[in-house]
């Protein structure tokens, strides 16, 4: 072969070299960058109980929160969306409670599989299928477990089983920030917050905590764009003063009851008041168990014969067994009023889509449109319809700042828990970025 062919051949194959490491370099930008989407394990593979492919990548795990003498692990559970995962929203949830598992809502209310008991045997375990309504049609959801004590979240002390909510939102933002430094190419995605009940006293004051560290210079940025609450905690005077009316206007009890009702709590508080005794509503103290008019007792039972029978912690690698609503936690209600947390946060543009169930009694809706006049804030569209399949839903109410109200017509407490179909249209429409519904 000639000197110049030979050039030539030695030069063709250093090109050849060069496109190959350029091809090589861009694999492993890609691959680093697609290793960062979760720690190493996190990806769930398969969901206990159900059969069959996931409908979109799943991963769990615990990010650990806290100083080093005392460490609390909470449990995470991310369902990315089935739609545009890198657009769509990333949705947090903040279970209520107060101290009850995030991952309970994951399986029988938005997450993508909904648990169902056997029809044939009472021994046989319950059945998990896809959830129609998943709201990972429209966003990536995370599902917390908090405070350490729920679920499968715990601490290495047993100290930190007592708690409050000053000291639970400190958890959550250091949770937060550890998740986004883990699966930080969710970073740029919307980021919104959702609750519903006690979470109503959580929701706003993790907000604002967001919005604080998100102005500190060289820290790291959420991109928080607004929050959503469901017959949500938010003033202790409003909600207790709220539940005989809301019986006396939805015929629960007679007119002669209502009036002796009433003038039973105006005397007692004047009394107590007037001899320097606080209040029963305004005291701090532990918040207290309500009995729920739906079967939530077979609901829970069935979510830990799953758990028991499932053998979950060899399938999405968790510490211990799962506890709902664990006695062991000890939980102090040391945030009274949300109102001027809503007002701050508000005030600067954010969204809020706060929505009620209208058949709840434990917070009723009428207590949320109390706190909500409380705001001042010009009412854009007054009390109007709004539809499902060309039948009326509820009814909503647009003020300015960016609040969008609604009722959920014949729900209770949890509206997806009994209006699955209509909470998904209307919060798939507020997520989407309508105004109104």
């Amino acid at each position: 072969m000639s000197r110049p062919r030979i050039l030539a051949s030695v030069e063709a194959g250093v090109r050849l070299l060069r496109v190959a490491a350029a091809a090589a370099a861009v694999l492993l930008c890609l691959s680093v960058h697609l290793g960062r989407a979760a720690p190493l394990g996190a990806e769930v593979a398969e969901f206990p109980g159900f059969e069959g492919n996931l409908p979109s990548k799943h991963y769990a795990g615990y990010i650990t929160v806290g100083h080093e003498q005392q460490k609390r692990h909470l449990y995470y559970y991310l369902a990315i969306s089935e739609r545009n995962p890198s657009l769509d929203p990333v949705v947090i949830w903040i279970n209520g409670g107060p101290a009850c598992s995030g991952f309970s809502a994951f399986l029988h209310s938005i997450g993508p599989f909904k648990m169902e008991g056997s029809q044939v045997h009472i021994n046989d375990g319950p059945r998990v299928t896809l959830n129609p309504y998943s709201w990972t049609k429209m966003a990536s959801l995370i599902l917390v477990d908090s405070p350490a004590g729920v679920g499968y979240s715990y601490a290495d002390t047993e100290d930190d089983y007592t708690t409050n909510d000053t000291s639970r939102v400190v958890d959550l933002y250091d949770f937060l920030s550890k998740w986004f430094a883990e699966y930080s190419e969710f970073l740029s995605n919307p980021f919104y917050i959702a609750g519903c009940s006690y979470s109503g006293v959580i929701v706003p004051v993790l907000a604002q905590e967001i919005l604080k560290r998100n102005e500190e210079s060289g820290g790291m940025k959420i991109n928080f764009k607004g929050y959503s609450l469901c017959n949500p905690a938010i003033d202790v005077d409003i909600e207790n003063n709220a539940h005989v009316p809301y019986a006396f206007r939805m015929g629960l009890i007679s007119d002669e009851l209502f009036q002796v009702l009433l003038f039973q709590t105006v005397w007692l508080l004047h009394v107590m008041e007037s001899i320097g005794i606080t209040p029963i509503h305004r005291a701090k103290g532990t918040w207290s168990n309500f009995i729920w008019i739906k079967s939530w007792p077979l609901r829970n039972s069935l979510i830990q014969i799953w758990a028991e029978k499932n053998c979950m912690q060899k399938k999405v690698e968790v510490s211990g067994s799962w506890k709902r609503c664990p006695k062991r936690v000890l939980y102090t209600r040391d945030i009274l009023t949300l109102i001027e947390y809503h007002l701050n946060i508000t005030s600067k543009g954010y969204r809020v889509f706060v929505y009620s169930g209208d058949h709840s009694l434990l917070v009723p809706f009428t207590a949320t449109m109390e706190w909500l006049k409380k705001l001042n804030y010009n009412e854009i569209e007054k009390w109007h319809p709004w539809f499902v399949e060309n039948q009326i839903a509820g009814y909503s109410i647009r003020y300015e700042n960016n609040i969008l109200f609604a009722t959920i017509k014949g729900a209770g407490h949890v509206p997806s828990d009994y209006l699955p179909l209509e909470v998904f249209v209307a919060y798939q429409r507020w997520i989407d970025g309508a105004a109104s519904l």
